[in-house]
């Protein structure tokens, strides 16, 4: 129950940016640095993400840099720098350790599945809600002018394993400010707008992924430069609030080396701690 109790606090709380981009000039990626703080109510720390990302629609990669309890995004990583590899929409993350030269790919959606087929849990799903609302124009951010958007999400899980039920209520408000003058598209905060518990619940809550797809085709399609996040989750009559600020500190269209995107032959899979021996499986292509 622990380890799927995480995977759900993950995508609840928003603790990693996720992008998913499209190039603006022909063999050029978008790349941008960023900053996301993370505060846990009652928590003593605030974790701090930093980092670089570099795209397109079909890959993504993440270099970041992590401080804090609360700036965790790593289930491999040992210290505090980490790189991902985000392939799918954001459906597979590929975590890399270079110092270890190990490598660790993660399907949540299938994880889920899997778990329900073989009969060691079960998830029912209630309440589900999803929203969106234009709010007019925002502030100018690294001189661009934006229009400002805040998503709604929120839903109530019932988790049976092992003989044992835990139910889950998770909700979260997301303020994001979209640049109104960048042509092509990049989401370096899916996960503060919902887009990856879609991800991970749809093909388990249909509900919540219908509604979900309604919110994201009402969305703009071009780059968000901030998003400020509050997220609550209720469990076992505890209440975990945490409120996340994302920004990016700079932009720009590159032309990037194919190679950052893939995992070196010399790399070995890692051993998913508590995934009852889910491993990182054969090295994804290129």
């Amino acid at each position: 129950m622990r380890f799927f109790s995480r995977l759900v606090s993950a995508s609840a709380l928003v603790l990693a940016p996720i992008m998913y981009a499209q190039a603006q000039d022909a063999g050029k990626n978008l790349a941008l640095d960023f900053r996301t703080t993370v505060a846990v109510a009652g928590a003593p720390d605030t974790g701090v993400i930093t980092g670089h990302a570099v795209g397109t629609a079909d890959k993504m990669r993440l270099d970041v840099t992590m401080k804090g309890a609360g700036a965790h995004v790593s289930p491999l990583a040992s210290d505090s720098t980490v790189t991902m590899i985000v392939t799918d929409s954001g459906k597979t993350i590929t975590y890399v350790d270079t110092k270890k030269s190990q490598y660790l790919r993660i399907r949540p959606a299938e994880m889920i599945a899997q778990a329900q087929q073989m009969g060691g849990m079960k998830m029912d799903f209630s309440g589900t809600n999803a929203k969106v609302d234009s709010l007019g124009a925002g502030p100018t951010i690294l001189g661009h002018p934006t229009s400002h958007y805040r998503v709604a999400t929120g839903m109530t899980m019932t988790i049976s394993m092992m003989g044992q039920e835990q139910t889950v209520k998770i909700a979260s408000t997301t303020d994001t400010y979209y640049a109104t003058d960048i042509k092509g598209k990049l989401n370096p905060f899916a996960s503060l707008s919902g887009g990856d518990m879609a991800n991970m619940f749809g093909s388990n809550n249909k509900e919540f992924a219908d509604k979900m797809k309604a919110v994201q085709e009402k969305l703009p399609k071009g780059v968000p430069l901030r998003a400020l996040s509050s997220a609550t989750m209720v469990t076992q009559g505890q209440t975990r609030v945490t409120d996340s600020a994302a920004e990016v500190t700079a932009l720009q269209w590159v032309a990037a080396d194919p190679k950052i995107f893939e995992i070196p032959s010399t790399y070995t899979a890692a051993q998913l701690s508590g995934a009852g021996g889910s491993s990182g499986g054969a090295i994804p292509p290129p």
